[in-house]
């Protein structure tokens, strides 16, 4: 190995264990109420030093995001494989509950890409990194575009945009889970969260087939 080598595999190490008391501080404390001198203390490392490898909390975060957003894609792709055995409206079933389980089974990660959706957040990472995050995102939606055309090809669905129509599932089925997060809504609707989730899902798979699903 050459020092090159070595001194790469350093880095990347020590990145990985600044990354892993990043996710212990901010999933304990709150991404908005922790501060990177407490992720330094948990390092074990100055904060000079966590500055070396991540120039600002936010790129911290970022990096935490684009973690969850390799666990929740590895799980959507999971869910669909192998696509082509898969009836269209099974294929879109799959991808919904795994995006329901990722946010029940992962929940610290789920709440994190609802956090860093809001303020100026892409101000303030630099722009390659924000590019790599907008791109894991498109990459999980597109799974469900390509459900959306497969559906349209086969006559069993009407949509004139396939991508517009897999956000709107998504924006649909993501507002369920938001919305029975909060206690307060929950009590008001009086149904469990998997039957509001459900009850959802079906109702856009019934929309998407348009007058078909009357004939």
């Amino acid at each position: 190995m050459t020092t090159a080598e070595r001194r790469n595999r350093e880095r990347a190490r020590r990145q990985q264990e600044i990354l892993r008391a990043a996710r212990e501080v901010f999933f304990s404390k709150g991404i908005h109420r922790a501060t990177v001198d407490e992720v330094a203390a948990r390092a074990e490392l100055s904060k000079g030093a966590i500055y070396l490898y991540f120039e600002s909390k936010e790129s911290l975060l970022a990096h935490l995001l684009l973690e969850g957003l390799e666990i929740l894609l590895v799980e959507l792709q999971a869910a669909c494989a192998p696509q082509e055995l898969l009836a269209v409206e099974e294929r879109i079933r799959r991808l919904a509950w795994a995006y329901f389980r990722f946010s029940q089974e992962h929940p610290n990660d789920f709440l994190l890409l609802m956090a860093l959706d809001r303020g100026r957040f892409s101000e303030k990472v630099p722009k390659k990194l924000y590019q790599q995050m907008l791109s894991q995102s498109l990459r999980g939606l597109e799974l469900v575009a390509d459900a959306v055309r497969q559906g349209t090809s086969e006559g069993h669905f009407i949509a004139n945009d396939p991508r517009q129509t897999a956000g709107a599932l998504w924006a649909a089925l993501h507002g369920v889970l938001m919305l029975m997060g909060h206690p307060l809504r929950r009590q008001m609707l009086a149904v469990e969260l998997e039957s509001m989730f459900e009850t959802t899902l079906e109702l856009q798979l019934r929309g998407l087939r348009g007058p078909l699903a009357d004939g």
